[in-house]
């Protein structure tokens, strides 16, 4: 038991950073020592970028394409770059059992060749989920139209992803916030979100949420959420719940449908029992549909910055209206099938959260439909569209 409770040594996630964005993020997890948990790899068209970051695994995809000065902001020429090197990237994650993907979207090599990594995944049969970025408005049309066709792009080979708006970042920060702020702000909420994934998934806990129960809930067709809390005392883990559960930065209608929740627990020391039952109880308040399947999760981790950590994942959540502003929009497929008998037994549901995720599936929304969506053809439904382009259209209404 006590060798179990130091980890699963046979599960392998590999965290994928494509671009410059992507790089940056996966260096950030290095620094934050992260590589002895996980693989950590670094991929981009630019040496020079490879070269300033720590990260030990690094690929330089389309060498003979680009000679190493990078994909000059070109999608195509990200993706030609991934196809070169395509071999390299399969190497690399092959053993693999969950690989995550960080990038920028709306440059070159993060919206090309991320569609390529997730393609390889699907063919290996390895569960992937994409984290990515939109670019601020400020960096023009051309980039944001680059993002939205590689989300496009990346939504048919990848089991599930997440997408989170710079925008709505910068206005929950203010228009007086540092521009290498703003950026480090949303490294941070990338960072926040990838280490506590990470640990749920590469730690044993006493209460353990394993790789079948998180592929289980990501299956869930609908509206996801996805939502980091943390307390510097156990008095204040209700405070720590809520910033999960309710980021100002985050809106999303309608969660009390939700079908799966994963609540994960993260302590410094052993916490009281009336604590963990009252959390999960806060939790079930918020929660109509009472057929939801709760998978809770304890992790004791000494060595956490802060006494008490919350991570929280929901989907399946039915929306009867346009969400607006979201800050995160996932979008999933559904994984690989879990047996009906290894379904954890539970029940809870969800909100927001303090560095928080929204999502979206392809199960048809109730969204309205105005002269702003009259370009999609007579024989195409509303849900042909990726869910994030609906949504951006909402919030450029506004």
């Amino acid at each position: 038991m006590k060798e179990l409770l130091h980890g699963n040594p046979e599960l392998l996630i590999t965290v994928v950073g494509i671009g410059g964005c992507g790089c940056n993020t996966v260096n950030m997890l290095h620094e934050n020592n992260l590589s002895g948990q996980v693989n950590l790899i670094a991929v981009n068209t630019d040496l020079a970028a490879l070269n300033s970051i720590n990260v030990e695994k690094k690929i330089l995809i389309g060498e003979n394409l680009t000679n190493g000065y990078g994909a000059g902001a070109d999608p195509d020429i990200g993706f030609q770059a991934a196809q070169e090197s395509e071999e390299l990237l399969r190497n690399a994650i092959m053993d693999s059992d969950i690989v995550i993907i960080t990038a920028g979207f709306g440059g070159g090599t993060g919206t090309g060749a991320s569609p390529l990594v997730a393609k390889i995944c699907r063919e290996l049969k390895i569960n992937c989920l994409a984290i990515v970025t939109l670019p601020f408005e400020s960096e023009g049309q051309k980039r944001l139209d680059y993002a939205l066709q590689g989300i496009d792009d990346i939504k048919e080979p990848i089991h599930a992803y997440i997408t989170l708006s710079n925008d709505l970042l910068l206005k929950g920060l203010g228009e007086s916030v540092g521009l290498f702020s703003a950026f480090n702000q949303s490294n941070e909420v990338l960072k926040n979100l990838l280490i506590a994934l990470v640990q749920m998934l590469n730690e044993t806990g006493y209460v353990n949420v394993d790789k079948n129960d998180f592929s289980t809930i990501l299956s869930y067709e609908g509206e996801s959420i996805l939502g980091v809390g943390k307390a510097n005392s156990e008095e204040e883990a209700f405070d720590a719940l809520d910033q999960a559960l309710n980021n100002p930065l985050v809106s999303i209608a309608n969660i009390d449908t939700a079908k799966g929740i994963i609540f994960q627990l993260f302590c410094k020391s052993e916490p009281k029992l009336s604590t963990y039952n009252g959390l999960i109880d806060h939790i079930r308040t918020k929660i109509t549909n009472r057929s939801v399947l709760i998978v809770p999760g304890v992790t004791l981790d000494p060595n956490l910055t802060s006494e008490i950590e919350i991570l929280i994942i929901g989907s399946g959540i039915t929306s009867e209206k346009t969400v607006t502003k979201p800050i995160i929009d996932i979008e999933q497929t559904p994984l690989m099938p879990i047996p009906e008998s290894e379904h954890s037994e539970g029940q809870t549901k969800l909100h927001e959260n303090q560095h928080g995720v929204v999502a979206n599936s392809y199960a048809p929304e109730h969204d309205y439909i105005d002269d702003e969506l009259s370009f999609i053809n007579q024989g195409e439904s509303l849900t042909d569209i990726p869910a994030i382009t609906r949504k951006l259209m909402a919030i450029n209404r506004l």
